[in-house]
């Protein structure tokens, strides 16, 4: 590998990190919320829900407008509108304008600077199956570092400063992570193999993709993964303290989730350029189902939490390389961050039901019981989905 590409994927990774890590412990705030604000669990559910899904849906616009007129300027819009998010949020006294701050300009914001978009940009600088799956897995790696780097630092702002502050604080840290945007000014490859590639618009392939049966099934079974990963990273803090045990065992938690996240992405990211990308997904999701369902009927104890913690994190983003990677296997890398920020708004759409199932399950009933068996049922469901996905050979028109 050479040191530009060496520096691509860490800075590329290093904005994934500060994307997820701030994301993915928006969770840490919400007890503070519930107690200083008159926000109840259902408008913050569903704050972090629009967040969730917007985020989503941005995803592919923001793909096709990075494809179409530069990586660089749209992530620096994106650093830019996280910013403004955090700061209008941060003196909201009711619910409205908590929704539109966090939910709206975050939720959009975010997503110029998700997943997809990334993982796009970088995918158009390695020409192979199997080393796009080990760069994605390194990628997502990098990404859910942020999640142990930043939870313990929400964590401490929140008790600290409380959590309109320690918004404003995040506000002006999100400036300086603007430089990194810069990275994608590093030439692309000439590609060695000189081939013919069949000229296709945006608009045909996404028409294509959608009448792909495989393509349908992925998205009906990352749907899945967005609705495991709001309900947790959003309410292991409240469920903690629910179950009578201190909040800072939860944070603790969703430390480690980025910790073993991180081992977790590089043996998928590994795993899926030798073996069918559809079976480690599979695998995935029945996983989760028995560790959820094992945190349902165990005593909550301060050991589940951190043993839970632990293999979910393995299981976490785990699923990106291989889906990622079945995309990019039956469509190329054209226009990769366009086709998964699709699949992606399915994550989200999933993202927004648990963000919002929880809170409201809470509301009402004061457990998230009913949410775990939700998780459960439906962890199934996406392990089967995943068995009729086909895989080429060889995936088409790499550097199309």
């Amino acid at each position: 590998m050479s040191m530009k590409s060496f520096f691509l994927i860490l800075v590329a990774g290093l904005i994934l990190s500060v994307g997820n890590g701030f994301r993915m412990s928006l969770g840490i705030y919400v007890p503070d919320l519930l107690s200083s604000t008159i926000f109840g669990a259902s408008m913050i559910g569903l704050t972090y829900g629009i967040f969730n899904l917007l985020w989503g849906c941005m995803s592919p616009i923001a793909g096709a407008f990075a494809e179409q007129k530069g990586y660089v300027k749209t992530l620096m819009v994106g650093f830019i509108g996280i910013s403004l998010s955090f700061y209008v949020t941060s003196s909201a006294v009711d619910p409205v304008h908590f929704l539109l701050g966090l939910g709206v300009i975050g939720g959009l914001s975010a997503g110029i600077i998700s997943v997809p978009v990334i993982i796009g940009g970088v995918s158009k600088y390695f020409e192979d199956d199997k080393t796009r799956s080990t760069v994605t897995g390194i990628l997502m790696s990098l990404a859910a570092s942020g999640m142990f780097i930043f939870t313990p630092i929400n964590q401490f702002l929140v008790s600290t400063f409380q959590w309109s502050l320690s918004f404003q604080i995040v506000s002006i840290s999100f400036l300086l992570f603007i430089p990194m945007s810069l990275i994608f000014l590093i030439p692309k490859p000439k590609n060695q193999n000189i081939k013919k590639y069949t000229p296709r618009k945006i608009s045909d392939v996404i028409k294509q993709a959608f009448q792909d049966k495989s393509y349908q099934f992925l998205i009906l079974g990352f749907f899945v993964c967005g609705l495991h990963v709001a309900l947790i990273s959003n309410y292991l803090p409240v469920f903690a303290k629910i179950q009578g045990l201190e909040v800072t065992i939860a944070a603790t938690g969703l430390t480690l989730v980025g910790i073993f996240n991180m081992i977790g992405t590089l043996i998928s990211g590994r795993v899926s350029g030798i073996i069918k990308k559809k079976y480690v997904l599979s695998f995935i999701y029945f996983t989760r189902s028995i560790v959820i369902f094992l945190l349902l009927i165990l005593p909550t104890t301060n050991f589940v939490i951190i043993a839970f913690s632990c293999v979910i994190g393995l299981l976490w983003l785990s699923t990106v390389p291989p889906t990622s990677g079945i995309v990019a296997n039956r469509f190329g890398t054209r226009y990769l961050s366009t086709l998964f920020g699709i699949v992606m708004v399915s994550h989200q759409s999933g993202a927004f039901v648990g963000s919002y199932v929880g809170g409201l399950v809470i509301d009402l009933y004061g457990s998230l019981d009913l949410a775990w068996i939700m998780a459960i049922i439906i962890s199934l469901f996406s392990a089967v989905i995943h068995f009729p996905i086909i895989e080429k050979e060889k995936s088409e028109e790499v550097f199309a």
